[in-house]
Formats: structure tokens, C-alpha cells, sequence
């Protein structure tokens, strides 16, 4: 499956975002005196890790966005939900999307699970340095939440 423009660019926002965190995190073990190269293979294992996450999601988001197809409308949508509209039947694209987005949560967490631990007791990695580092794609959603678009609406 070919990445859309739309994931690509908000990857690469993301891979951005962490690096420069992930920089400074080194930075921080630099200026404490703590730093050693454990440091450097946790934050790249961490990073990797992190970016690699978000990746993977927003590819499963766009395969599950092509899934579903659209619900026939009501005469007249008034954007309030009721209960009834919400437990309304889903079409197949909608409940192959939804399994899909399930399942791919249950393997991406199961994943970076099994990395962290990996990072957390292989002597080669620094533990703060391989977990912090999974924390930043938040960070960095979080931010550019904050940043006023640039885009005229």
C-alpha cells in the first residue's frame, strides 16, 4: 500500500517534532554528566520505535478510511448524535475498518511493549533514553495542536 500524501507529510511533522526532543534529551545527559553511549542507541532505538509507531497508525487509518464506505444520510442531519444514531448498524467497509484500527492498536502496543522492555533490560541501551523518547510523538501532536494554522479556511 502506497503512503498518501497526507500521511507522508505528517510522518515526517512527527519525525521532526521527536528528533528535535530526542536531541535535546541527549543534550540533557550531556549537560548532567550522565552520558555515555547507551544513550546514544536508546534514544535511536526509542526514536525509530516512536516514529515507526506513528507510522504504521496512520497507514492503518488511511486503509481503514478506503474500507468504509459512506452511511446513507438522514433528510435533514442536524450534527447531533443521539444514542440511536450512535449504536446504529455499521456497514462491512465500516466494521473491516473498525477491526482493522483493533487490531493493528493491539500489535503496534504489543510491539513497542516488546521493545521497551527489550530497551529496558539489554545492557546496550540506556532505559530513560529508549522510553522517553516513545512519550514525544504526543509532545509534538500536542504542540502543533497549539501552532495557529497557516491555512485560510
Amino acid at each position: 500500500m502506497k503512503a498518501q500524501p497526507a500521511v507522508r507529510r505528517e510522518t515526517a511533522r512527527i519525525a521532526a517534532g521527536t528528533g528535535i526532543l530526542t536531541i535535546l534529551m541527549v543534550a540533557v545527559f550531556l549537560i548532567i554528566g550522565r552520558f555515555d553511549w547507551t544513550v546514544l542507541t536508546g534514544a535511536l532505538l526509542g526514536y525509530l520505535t516512536a516514529v515507526g509507531n506513528f507510522y504504521l497508525m496512520a497507514l492503518t487509518v488511511q486503509k481503514a478510511a478506503d474500507d468504509m464506505q459512506p452511511l446513507p444520510q438522514a433528510d435533514e442531519p442536524d450534527g447531533d448524535e443521539t444514542p440511536d444514531e450512535a449504536d446504529a448498524p455499521l456497514s462491512d467497509g465500516a466494521k473491516q475498518g473498525k477491526q482493522r484500527m483493533q487490531l493493528s492498536y493491539a500489535l503496534r502496543m504489543l510491539s513497542v511493549g516488546v521493545i521497551a522492555i527489550l530497551g529496558v533490560t539489554l545492557p546496550c541501551f540506556h532505559p530513560v533514553a529508549t522510553l522517553l523518547p516513545l512519550l514525544f510523538p504526543r509532545i509534538v501532536i500536542a504542540l502543533i495542536g497549539l501552532i495557529p494554522s497557516q491555512q485560510q479556511h
